[in-house]
């Protein structure tokens, strides 16, 4: 009961789109490997996998595409293979969360389905250059996963991660990853790799674009708060009191981070409200 809880728990909290996004594709896994089993116990196992790629999975340039066109939306969720779902879940997991902590649950999931449907759109216009046929089929959320490692690392790329506790920051663990996953030896799974660049590209763009109007509307509030506050008149103060208000404002603000890390210590996390995480993240270096 102690595991529902807490997945409970993290569907209310700041990783509710990584979690849901887990389910959504691990029980897609365990279904078609289901029925694909069940399947080959009458000899189909081949037929069981013609359904479901037929179905789900996103198909060349054709006129399947147009019979089917919902798979540019279901192929991102599909996987077959154990260990394409154990890479795309385990980055979800923890590149997912760095995500959700620094823009948000709800942004993560514009970035993953956007980040997906760019990366088809890609295969598809490929697909159609080089005259891959429909029986070329597209499937499993890398092309997702891309956008989102992508898209955090342009937005924080100084970040720190530790990967096998090895200290590095977030924009060369993306570069890495995006490297050796998506760029060497594009002769094998040339369409999941270019379907990762796709979701690369969107990710980037999205940052950026981010980034710039976040940097607008800041100046944009900057300037008008300054046209209507008041300018305070110019006073002059002792050294030894400015020196007394310093120290005692700083205190403060000490007491107010170890209140807030110890709340952190007992409930975690998510347990802070939206002011305490907007504090921690602007005073934490002070000390």
């Amino acid at each position: 009961m102690s595991f529902i809880n807490d997945i409970r728990i993290y569907l209310k909290g700041t990783y509710r789109s990584v979690v849901i996004f887990m389910i959504i594709n691990i029980s897609a896994f365990l279904l078609a490997n289901i029925l694909i089993h069940l399947v080959q116990i009458g000899g189909g196992k081949e037929q069981a996998w013609l359904i479901i790629s037929d179905y789900f999975c996103l198909p060349g340039f054709g006129e399947a595409l147009f019979t089917r066109f919902w798979t540019l939306g279901t192929y991102m969720f599909l996987h077959v293979d154990f260990r394409h779902i154990l890479g795309n879940v385990l980055w979800l997991f923890f590149l997912g969360r760095i995500f959700c902590e620094l823009l948000g649950s709800k942004k993560m999931v514009t970035v993953y389905l956007l980040g997906g449907i760019s990366g088809g759109i890609l295969y598809l216009l490929v697909s159609a250059l080089l005259g891959w046929t429909e029986e070329h089929r597209l499937l499993g959320a890398s092309a997702s996963v891309m956008a989102i490692v992508v898209g955090v690392a342009t937005y924080a790329p100084d970040y720190r991660v530790y990967p096998f506790g090895i200290p590095m920051k977030l924009k060369w663990l993306a570069l890495i990853s995006f490297i050796l996953t998506s760029l060497l030896n594009l002769s094998d799974n040339t369409g999941g790799k270019v379907a990762h660049i796709g979701g690369a590209l969107f990710g980037l763009l999205w940052a950026i674009n981010y980034k710039s109007s976040s940097s607008s509307r800041k100046s944009s509030q900057n300037f008008l708060a300054g046209l209507f506050t008041r300018k305070p008149k110019l006073t002059v103060v002792h050294k030894n009191r400015n020196d007394m208000d310093y120290n005692t404002q700083k205190t403060g603000v000490k007491r107010r981070i170890d209140e807030i890390l110890d709340k952190i210590s007992r409930s975690g996390y998510d347990s802070l409200s939206k002011d305490d995480k907007e504090f921690l993240q602007k005073n934490h270096d002070k000390f």
